[in-house]
């Protein structure tokens, strides 16, 4: 522990206190992946299956898909049951959502982008006759869970009932055969493993917010450098410093980098994102003064003009808060 800069130690503690509250571990290998050293890497555009996070309360259910079924019920004229050959038959919707769990640290890795295929969710309740006087849509899973979304948020358009993800079904750890997947929401709202809708006229409290945590649970503006990576020494004086940022669907306006723990900020190169759901990479042309240490900081400010704020809070009850410092020698 004694090699951990002030803010990885409190990325562990948090962590720490995210996992007692948590229980099952929502991200899993969380607290391994934060005391571990990490190789410092670029990131992918589209995270491969494999290096998605997984998020699970209890181990990934069995699930039989000729007896499965999806249901449409509660406040709805017309009630749905889709099986999954029904579910591949509606017409088919693809959109880049990039997912971050709750329970994340500042700049940690349980954030990742898919290419997601289903169907609209805001299709399937206008088919099944939802009432628009409705105030939450609920996503119950087979394992258990459960969570819900405001009903005016699940008609908007743009939440999928997904069966693909990356051009393959579901893979069973992500939630094989349907899950929901909820642009701009912490990823407990794109409830995996799914088996049932239901549309209800009160204020539903999922498994997590019976437990305190956040019911709205939108995305915080959160931001990362990928390179260099915290610790090291790098030789000469010319340097490409590249990371993400992330607001959910309120997307990102600016990232900013200072070279001098906070005294200054300069505006780096943002890449547009692959989707309005998706995260963005940015980039630094760092011309270094001189040899020596420098401790570098980032911060995002998102499409409503609103600055990432460098208040550090832990993920509990509605993600983490702070800015991502990393602290590299200049060597020539």
């Amino acid at each position: 522990m004694s090699s951990l800069t002030r803010r990885s130690f409190l990325k562990a503690t948090s962590a720490l206190a995210f996992l007692a509250a948590w229980p099952g571990s929502a991200c899993s290998g969380l607290l391994d992946r934060i005391l571990r050293p990490q190789q410092a890497r670029g990131t992918p555009s589209i995270t491969p299956n494999e290096e998605f996070y997984v998020t699970s309360y209890r181990s990934p259910p069995t699930i039989r898909i000729g007896e499965w079924a999806l249901l449409v019920t509660g406040l709805v004229e017309r009630p749905i049951t889709l099986t999954y050959d029904q579910l591949l038959e509606k017409p088919t919707v693809s959109s880049i959502v990039t997912l971050e769990c709750v329970g994340n640290t500042v700049a940690g890795e349980f954030i990742s982008t898919a290419k997601w295929e289903g169907i609209s969710l805001g299709a399937l309740l206008d088919e099944a006759g939802a009432n628009g006087s409705a105030y939450d849509v609920v996503f119950k899973a087979a394992d258990g869970f459960s969570d819900s979304i405001r009903f005016q948020r699940a008609m908007a358009g743009d939440v999928l009932i997904a069966h693909r993800m990356n051009g393959v079904p579901l893979p069973q750890g992500h939630g094989f055969p349907a899950r929901v997947v909820v642009p701009g929401h912490y990823g407990m709202k794109s409830v995996q493993w799914l088996t049932e809708i239901e549309v209800v006229n009160y204020d539903y409290k999922g498994y997590y917010q019976q437990r305190g945590w956040t019911d709205d649970a939108s995305v915080k503006t959160m931001s990362r450098i990928d390179l260099p990576g915290h610790g090291t020494t790098i030789p000469g004086l010319h340097h490409r410093v590249q990371g993400l940022a992330f607001a959910g669907t309120r997307g990102i306006r600016l990232v900013e980098i200072s070279i001098d723990n906070g005294e200054h900020w300069t505006a780096a190169t943002l890449e547009p994102p692959s989707s309005p759901y998706a995260w963005n990479f940015w980039s630094y042309d760092w011309a270094v003064p001189a040899p020596g240490r420098y401790t570098m900081l980032v911060r995002a400010t998102d499409g409503t003009g609103m600055v990432q704020t460098s208040l550090e809070q832990d993920s509990a009850p509605d993600g983490a808060t702070g800015l991502h410092e990393i602290t590299v020698t200049i060597s020539v």
